[in-house]
C-alpha cells in the first residue's frame, strides 16, 4: 500500500514537472521576435528611462532615441508597479546570460536577461508592446 502511494506521488510530481516545462517552452516561443534585431550585449549602456511591458519583459532607453527590449528568464511580479529599475552591467556593458534586472523595492530578487532586442523607433516599440500585451489575452 505504501509503495502504491509512493508510485502515485512520483507520477504526480513527474506530470507537474512536464507541465511546467511545457509552459516554459510555450512562454519562450512567445517571447521570440524574429522581426527584431537580436543583440548579445548593449555597449556603453547608460539607462535614460524604462517602462515595463509585463513581468517577463522591459524596455530600457539608452542614449537619445535608442531603446532595447529585455526578455527576462523569470518573471518579476512587482515590475509593473516598480518605482525604479536596477540593471547590472560590467564597465557599462549589459550582456545576455550574465546580467540581470531587479526593482529598487526588492533588489535581492533578480531575473537574468535572456534576450536583448534592439528597437529601431517608436512605432516598432509600440507594436512590440501591443504584441506582448496580447499574450495575456491568449491565455
Amino acid at each position: 500500500m505504501r509503495l502504491l502511494k509512493l508510485v502515485a506521488l512520483s507520477f504526480i510530481v513527474l506530470l507537474a514537472g512536464c507541465a511546467s516545462s511545457e509552459a516554459s517552452k510555450e512562454r519562450a516561443a512567445m517571447y521570440t521576435f524574429p522581426e527584431l534585431e537580436q543583440v548579445n550585449s548593449i555597449d556603453n549602456f547608460r539607462m535614460d528611462g524604462w517602462e515595463s511591458v509585463d513581468k517577463y519583459s522591459v524596455i530600457v532607453n539608452s542614449r537619445p532615441r535608442q531603446s532595447y527590449l529585455l526578455i527576462l528568464s523569470s518573471g518579476l511580479n512587482d515590475l509593473n508597479f516598480a518605482q525604479g529599475l536596477l540593471v547590472t552591467s560590467t564597465l557599462g556593458k549589459v550582456e545576455v546570460g550574465f546580467d540581470s534586472v531587479s526593482t529598487v523595492q526588492d533588489p535581492m530578487i533578480k531575473a537574468q536577461i535572456k534576450r536583448i532586442y534592439k528597437l529601431e523607433d517608436k512605432q516598432q516599440k509600440d507594436a512590440i508592446k501591443a504584441k506582448i500585451e496580447a499574450f495575456d489575452d491568449t491565455k
